[in-house]
């Protein structure tokens, strides 16, 4: 009886003993953690923060293939000549149905299906980066890849560049939010989401990176450049696994000749942004008159 007493005491004894280690470990691994996460905000934190980056690039380079692989892939299966292209090769008839029930469909959804979620796209982004420290809902970005891909599909006048930011933005978004890091380094990591989405979508690495730095950190630093640039290469090589070295556009080998050519380079870029210029204001104002009169 006193031997039963005894063993069950021990037992107790190394229950409480195991439960305290177990709490102690859980204790020291949470203050790491948190140590961890508060280093990330500072210069001594790169190394950390482009670990978290490399993750973001290829989680968002992921994605950016899936939605490529469905858009393309449909596309493929319906087009001409399995042209992903090749809408030119349609009938008239099927151009304006295709687009008008693409358009109904989307509307459909985002009017009583994705209610609360419709906001996407870079505009969406960037307000997210303004007012809530780059904190991306995850609903909002599914929409955004099923909207994206449907219209693009059914042929409206848009690409892949609006759905890539706010898809890569939310992939590197989310990763912090799940990570709990501090607002500064979820910033980060939403601009390596950008960089790596960009870079994914068009084979462009240089492009995604200058983008994330310009648009989304708006400030070039050295903790936020490296993460940005591995995020960019990461998912380029996931690209380049799927899809290969191909460029996303054919640009013709063009050299100025002569230092006579220079002033009409200047010309075209004041015109071209003039034009740019109209086009956003024309923009700007459609959305006000669509939000005071919605349709």
């Amino acid at each position: 009886m006193c031997k039963s007493v005894i063993g069950a005491y021990n037992n107790s004894n190394a229950t409480t003993d195991a439960n305290i280690t177990m709490g102690s470990l859980k204790s020291y691994l949470n203050q790491r953690f948190t140590q961890l996460r508060l280093s990330m905000a500072t210069v001594e934190g790169v190394p950390q923060l482009a670990l978290l980056g490399a993750i973001s690039g290829i989680i968002a380079g992921l994605v950016i293939v899936a939605f490529r692989i469905l858009i393309e892939y449909t596309q493929m299966s319906f087009l001409p000549g399995a042209d992903a292209e090749n809408y030119e090769g349609l009938s008239p008839v099927m151009r304006l149905l295709l687009a008008t029930v693409g358009g109904l469909v989307v509307g459909l959804l985002f009017q009583y299906i994705a209610k609360g979620a419709a906001q996407v796209g870079v505009v969406h982004t960037m307000e997210r980066l303004a007012y809530h420290q780059g904190r991306l809902p995850l609903r909002n970005a599914i929409w955004q890849f099923i909207g994206g891909a449907i219209t693009i599909i059914s042929g409206h006048s848009v690409g892949r560049e609006g759905p890539s930011v706010h898809l890569g933005a939310a992939s590197g978004s989310l990763l912090g939010q799940w990570l709990q890091l501090s607002n500064s380094s979820t910033r980060t990591l939403v601009a390596c989401g950008v960089a790596a989405a960009i870079a994914a979508s068009f084979n462009t690495p240089l492009a995604g990176v200058i983008f994330a730095m310009e648009v989304v950190l708006m400030e070039y630093t050295i903790a936020g450049f490296i993460p940005v640039i591995v995020a960019a290469v990461l998912a380029t090589i996931v690209c380049h696994w799927f899809f290969g070295n191909e460029a996303a556009f054919l640009v013709p080998d063009i050299g100025i000749s002569t230092i006579a050519e220079l002033p009409f380079v200047l010309v075209l870029g004041l015109v071209i942004g003039v034009l740019a210029a109209t086009f956003i204001e024309l923009l700007q104002r459609f959305v006000r008159i669509s939000a005071t009169y919605p349709l």
